[in-house]
């Protein structure tokens, strides 16, 4: 059965990591992507590659896709990418603010060639304000958008990134496929193209429940804790000052460190995530201790509850270490306490749990030969999403886009020839 998007054709103006990833899930979903590359192939080929013009990260986010390499800035280049827009349900791209107009692949542009377009238009902060004329990657929006500061990893006073994950890359990408979709099927309804603006900013915003104010409950508080923030960079006192102010504020207190977090078993180190005080008086009962916040007359007011709920923590800590992983995990899941084992992503690719669900995908790329990745992220009963194959060697479709576009070989070859195409 095909896909939802069977004989939905999109092209691909993109690089790196969060609209390449958005195209790569539309793939899956069965639209044909056509990725319009520079000559040289675009930059995340290049990063540590394996093979000339191969690295894990671009295989990782470009299955599915045909590569036509092109020098958009010759005239014959940009006529080419016009001709595909011009037969293309969607159009994906992520550049510095500046650069679509400049090349003539903006939305207004190509809008004209193809009035049913659907343009997504991926920038860092948003074409507004006074950031919108920079270009931004996924490191400056986690130190933009509170990310850094939130997830409390300091080194000499320093917010640390996050580097497990590119966070905001990603998650944009999942929105911009989102969008994509969701303009497809506007356009079914109205027969009307659109343009899409996703911001690795705003989905940064959007994933953090802390980004939040209620006027008449806590507004008060995080007016102090911004006023205390910006005298202490007044002051130039060091960062981890103001780190420090912030966590007075997090929501992240002394429960979530509690029955929120890892603890290192007699062998494994597993997670425990409890969410509400029923889940946690469960743990506290299967690991055999006493939180006085569960007890009869707590007073949170109380001054001595602190050094209870610190010395709680350590009691935790060392209970733990006196059983297996699987032991703990068997007592966990016998009282109905969320836990699991802490894993690399190199263990999961046979994991049993990955397997059983179809996670796993295996696809044969032309240069590099067998691969097994994660497929894709959902499925559909009647409209199954699948891989319709590794992701391209640069310049693998050219001839077999251009030949659909009506050039002759001879003109194939003479384009090439001139560097206007690989």
């Amino acid at each position: 059965m095909p896909g939802p998007l069977d004989g939905i054709k999109i092209v691909e103006f993109t690089q790196i990591i969060a609209a390449p990833f958005g195209g790569m899930l539309l793939s899956d979903m069965g639209a044909e992507i056509i990725k319009i590359e520079p000559i040289e192939g675009e930059p995340w080929r290049l990063h540590t590659e394996f093979i000339p013009k191969e690295s894990k990260t671009f295989l990782s986010l470009n299955r599915g896709k045909k590569s036509l390499p092109l020098d958009l800035q010759s005239r014959e280049g940009l006529e080419i990418a016009q001709k595909l827009v011009a037969d293309a349900d969607v159009v994906i791209i992520n550049a510095r603010p500046d650069v679509p107009r400049n090349l003539g692949i903006d939305y207004e542009t190509l809008s004209q060639v193809n009035p049913k377009l659907i343009y997504c238009d991926n920038t860092a902060f948003g074409r507004q304000g006074p950031h919108g004329y920079r270009p931004g990657y996924d490191l400056i929006i986690q130190a933009m958008s509170g990310l850094l500061a939130a997830d409390n990893k300091v080194v000499d006073g320093v917010p640390q990134q996050v580097t497990a994950t590119a966070v905001a890359d990603y998650t944009t990408g999942v929105a911009i496929a989102w969008g994509v979709s969701a303009a497809l099927f506007s356009r079914e309804r109205t027969g009307k193209g659109q343009k899409i603006d996703t911001t690795l900013l705003s989905t940064s915003l959007l994933i953090q429940g802390g980004f939040m104010e209620v006027e008449e409950h806590g507004k008060e508080e995080k007016d102090e804790l911004v006023e205390t923030l910006g005298a202490l960079r007044k002051a130039g006192l060091p960062y981890q000052s103001l780190l420090d102010q912030q966590q007075l504020f997090s929501p992240f207190n002394t429960a979530f460190r509690i029955y929120y977090t890892t603890y290192q078993t007699a062998n494994d180190v597993i997670a425990i995530a409890c969410l509400s005080n029923r889940l946690r008086k469960k743990a506290a009962d299967a690991i055999g201790v006493v939180d006085p916040r569960f007890s009869k007359g707590y007073d949170p007011e109380d001054p001595s509850i602190v050094p209870a709920i610190e010395s709680l923590s350590e009691e935790m800590k060392s209970i733990i270490l006196t059983k297996t992983g699987e032991e703990w995990l068997s007592i966990l899941d016998a009282a109905g306490v969320p836990a699991g084992p802490v894993r690399f992503i190199q263990e999961l690719i046979n994991d049993e749990q990955v397997i059983a669900n179809d996670m796993v995908v295996e696809v044969n790329h032309s240069l590099a030969g067998k691969i097994r990745m994660a497929g894709p992220m959902i499925q559909m009963s009647e409209t199954p999403l699948a891989v319709q194959s590794a992701s391209p060697a640069l310049g693998e479709h050219t001839d077999e886009i251009m030949f659909e576009l009506g050039y002759s070989k001879s003109e194939i070859d003479d384009l090439k020839f001139r560097n206007i195409t690989l």
